[in-house]
């Protein structure tokens, strides 16, 4: 069955795979930076948490999309103006997704879309894939052909550490001073 699954999802892909205007632009210059990543427990939604309220504090239009691999979203993860979350049920039969707003989510045309997933997720890689984002970054191996820049670290980097590793990267590959 996801033999079949993954070839819905790719076709879909293919068909609706968007035309971006890749621009590296720094995370110190970027207006608006969505966030995507696997909630696992409730550890894990304070830490991307964390970095959530760190950019929103930093005067940037931050958009938090955490998919949750289970039948329900917990208890802890609360929505908010800017902070959404979607699970399993929230996917058809094709792996493809249903909720309105993670579809305007992957449609949005962020400045930066980080991924901190620390897996290798369908429905991840499928907002990866048609976003509109102008600059895809993220320290995932598996997720490195959806991504514009791969963050490549020996170890898993904590959300803190990557998103200090992205600011350091984009800084530089904008022709900004590094830090």
């Amino acid at each position: 069955m996801n033999f079949i699954k993954r070839h819905f999802i790719k076709k879909y892909i293919a068909d609706n795979k968007p035309v971006r205007d890749i621009n590296i632009v720094s995370l110190q210059k970027a207006k608006t930076v969505g966030l995507i990543c696997n909630i696992t427990t409730e550890d894990t939604y304070k830490e991307i948490y964390a970095v959530f309220s760190h950019l929103q504090n930093a005067n940037r239009a931050v958009w938090l999309m955490g998919y949750i691999h289970d039948k329900e979203v917990p208890f802890y993860c609360l929505p908010q103006f800017t902070a959404d979350f979607f699970c399993d049920k929230d996917l058809n039969w094709y792996g493809r997704i249903d909720k309105p707003l993670t579809r305007e989510f992957a449609e949005k045309e962020f400045d930066i879309l980080i991924d901190f997933s620390h897996e290798p997720f369908d429905a991840i890689r499928l907002i990866m894939s048609i976003s509109k984002a102008r600059l895809i970054v993220g320290a995932q191996k598996d997720n490195a052909p959806y991504y514009d820049l791969l963050i490549n670290s020996e170890e898993e980097l904590s959300h803190a550490a990557l998103l200090k590793n992205v600011e350091i990267y984009t800084r530089k590959l904008s022709g900004e001073t590094a830090l």
